[in-house]
């Protein structure tokens, strides 16, 4: 394992956007909200943030911070691009970008302050033109993508007896798979609807006998992939809804697998093993890289094709519940319930690139962003990050995912320069231009 870098962290009071509004429209004179910079080993510092008027031009907003933290602003833009500097520790926090929601999607009947519905799936369609949520109570519920407030649900429905646990769209944008904590996978039709109308599934798939944990969608859709804590993965038939293979994951020991990725494989990739006979369902599986990550502190590749476990991994120190393969740049991202990420080369498996933390909060999710050099990171205590990895280079952050208040975020999206995100707050939040360097 390579050496762990500690990682800066920078919050802001998540209602600064509301005191800056205030001044700048006259409502208040002056006023002040707290911007914190906390690092391991290093003493906290609080600072708190001053806001007025320019006495010239009352169209500007100017922001005064204490304890040596430098904080800049963009005149009366500052409520929608704001960076901060930490210069007064001994090693010196970078400047930190603070990335805001451009738009917050709040249900009223499922994001009340005093009575939120947890968020526990999450999925954009390939199109853009909506957006599904999953929740603790096993329902699903679809929404068009257009900036209204409160959004325009298209559908919903109890779709699982508990948790929902997994969605993902088919490449058409108009079909809906989900995956429950009651060992069911659901296909759902995700037609936008002009009025809200009753969401049922077309066609339940069973087999699992414990939590479904992720999903994924091979090629086009007609094969479709679960892993669940039954220390299976199961490739299905979608048209028949019947079950063409089952993977036993830990090395055929039935390890609980908390996560996996899916990808095609690239020319360099870990060795691929000799190819079984497919079945007639199969569809473009032969060239597909699967990745789990296992309650046993390791992970695994499967050669799909194959069927054959083509890399296991030495376990770590911690349970891994994250993991994401980015096939177009070979590299592989893992997260443990201790808040460890660690970035391999997939060409070389054997030694990671990076690993970094920011505390043992456990990391709920991990996506790469376009570039291949940034990941999204949703952790358990609500400080979601952009994590910036170069070779050659220690990691850093590139900018803090503002908008939960202390509200864990376990999932992430990434679509084009946008991230999409969802908390136990029951808010999903979509951060535009995030992924710029």
């Amino acid at each position: 394992m390579s050496e762990v870098t500690n990682l800066p962290v920078v919050t802001i009071q998540p209602t600064f956007r509301e005191v800056i509004k205030e001044v700048w429209s006259g409502e208040v004179p002056q006023d002040t909200f707290w911007l914190s910079c906390y690092k391991s080993s290093q003493p906290s510092v609080h600072s708190k943030v001053r806001v007025t008027l320019d006495e010239v031009n009352r169209d500007v907003v100017r922001l005064e911070a204490t304890e040596g933290i430098d904080i800049k602003d963009t005149g009366k833009d500052v409520s929608t691009h704001c960076t901060v500097e930490k210069t007064c520790l001994p090693n010196r926090i970078p400047e930190t970008k603070l990335f805001l929601p451009a738009h917050q999607y709040a249900d009223p009947n499922r994001a009340n302050p005093q009575h939120p519905h947890r968020i526990t799936a999450l999925d954009v369609a390939p199109d853009g033109s909506q957006f599904a949520t999953g929740f603790l109570d096993g329902s699903v519920h679809i929404y068009g993508a257009t900036m209204k407030d409160p959004p325009a649900e298209t559908s919903f429905g109890k779709v699982h007896k508990s948790t929902t646990t997994s969605l993902q769209f088919f490449p058409s944008s108009r079909v809906l798979l989900s995956g429950g904590a009651d060992f069911t996978l659901c296909i759902l039709p995700a037609e936008p609807a002009p009025a809200s109308t009753a969401l049922t599934a077309v066609r339940t798939l069973m087999g699992h006998r414990r939590t479904i944990t992720s999903t994924a969608i091979v090629a086009r859709g007609r094969n479709i992939l679960s892993s669940s804590l039954d220390g299976t993965v199961r490739l299905w038939d979608v048209s028949s809804g019947e079950k063409i293979h089952i993977l036993a994951a830990g090395s055929g020991r039935f390890a609980p697998v908390t996560c996996m990725s899916l990808g095609e494989r690239a020319s360099a990739d870990v060795s691929a093993a000799v190819a079984s006979a497919p079945d007639p369902r199969e569809v473009d599986t032969n060239d597909k890289l699967l990745f789990c990550a296992l309650q046993t502190k390791s992970f695994e590749a499967f050669d799909l094709g194959s069927r054959n476990v083509v890399y296991a991994s030495p376990p770590g120190t911690a349970p891994l519940t994250a993991i994401e393969y980015n096939p177009a740049h070979s590299l592989l991202a893992t997260g443990s319930a201790a808040g460890v990420v660690e970035v391999f080369d997939t060409r070389a498996l054997g030694t990671a690139l990076s690993s970094f933390t920011r505390g043992d909060s456990g990391i709920a999710d991990l996506r790469f962003g376009g570039d291949g050099q940034t990941i999204l990171v949703g952790t358990d205590d609500g400080l979601p990050f952009v994590a910036r990895i170069e070779a050659g280079k220690t990691p850093r952050v590139a900018g803090e995912l503002v908008g939960a208040d202390c509200d864990a975020v376990r999932c992430l999206r990434a679509v084009g320069h946008e991230i999409w995100s969802a908390s136990d707050d029951g808010v999903v939040r979509k951060y535009s231009d995030s992924l710029a360097s």
